[in-house]
Order: structure tokens, then sequence, then C-alpha cells
């Protein structure tokens, strides 16, 4: 078989020559896309990361589990390990993700970064005395509106709580719902983080 090197060049050129230009043209796309997003930004919750502070070592980590389930291959649950951890500061990302984390220390210097909403929860809403007021706490969240008679039912079950330990854990978390809802940007109430998964 002859090959007519004329032709051969001429095809060699022409599929180098379409080669470039959709390279070209794939790069110009790729380039246009990433000027489309917003340049991610990393800034310092200061006020969130003092509140969460504030509460010592009463923070404990989710971890991930394998399910059947047909809304996904993986649920949240609660860590078997039952280390206590305290917030070192809280991180927003402000541009694609637009997501938060917390910086989690333990009292012998282990860190980790977990998602500030399902990442860790606070162990004081497990305390016997405060279930039932987590619970309506929670649904007054969510509902992210102020509604006066559910609060004032709030601050009742609040003030009934009978150990003074325990009222003042009850009664920091009802004015931090109660900031939450003049403004969202104060954060969730203490008591409620990862609750949500629950």
């Amino acid at each position: 078989m002859k090959f007519n090197l004329k032709k051969l060049s001429v095809i060699s050129l022409s599929a180098l020559l379409f080669s470039t230009s959709v390279l070209t043209t794939n790069i110009d796309a790729k380039s246009n896309n990433a000027n489309k997003y917003p340049k991610e930004k990393v800034t310092l919750a200061k006020s969130l990361t003092k509140r969460f502070a504030k509460d010592g070592y009463v923070y404990r980590l989710y971890a991930t589990k394998y399910t059947k389930d047909s809304d996904g291959p993986y649920v949240t649950v609660k860590s078997k390990n039952k280390t206590d951890y305290k917030v070192k500061s809280i991180v927003e990302l402000s541009g694609t993700t637009g997501i938060s984390y917390a910086n989690l220390v333990s009292k012998k210097g282990k860190k980790v970064t977990v998602d500030l909403l399902n990442g860790f929860y606070n162990k004081n809403k497990n305390i016997k005395s405060l279930k039932k007021i987590v619970q309506l706490e929670n649904k007054i969240y969510k509902a992210d509106k102020k509604n006066n008679k559910e609060m004032k039912k709030l601050y009742k079950m609040v003030k009934n709580v009978k150990s003074s330990k325990d009222r003042k854990i009850a009664l920091t978390s009802y004015y931090q719902l109660n900031n939450y809802l003049k403004n969202p940007k104060n954060g969730v109430p203490s008591l409620l983080v990862g609750e949500s998964e629950f």
C-alpha cells in the first residue's frame, strides 16, 4: 500500500489545527466558568467563637454510619467516642461553598475540625430535665419566627427546672434563642448545635 505523503501531511495539519481550537475553546470556557463563582472568603466568626468557647468542654462528635436507607448511603449518629471538646474557633466561608465549620480541642489537646451544622452536639441536651425544653426550643428555632406564646411557655419551663445548674444552662439557651430570632446572624443556641440531626 502506497501512502500519499502530501495528503497525510494535510490531514495531520488539519487535525492539529482542529484540536488546538477545541482545546482553546475548552480553556476559555473553564476560565469563564471560574469567573462566574465568587471568590471564597474565610472569616473568623469572633462573637460566635467567644460565645461557644464559654460553654467549655461540653461538645461531642457525630459520626457517619453506612445504611441501606433510601435517603442516602450514610446517616449521622452520635459517635461512640465520649471525648468532650471545647470550641476553639468558628470559621465561615462566604463564597461558592457558604459553609461554617468549628475547630474543637479536647482536654488532652486533640484537635478536630467539624461542620458547624452536623459535626458535633452539646451533651447537655441529654440532661433529663432539659430534654423537653430542647424539643420546644428546636420547634421554635425551626419555625424561624418569634412566637410569643411559645416563648412564654418555654420561659415558664425554664423557670421550673429544679437544679440551679441545669436552670442556668436552660436560661442561657433561652436568651440565645431569643437573640437568634431577633437576628439569625447571632447564631444557633448552644443546646441546639447539631439538633437538626435528631
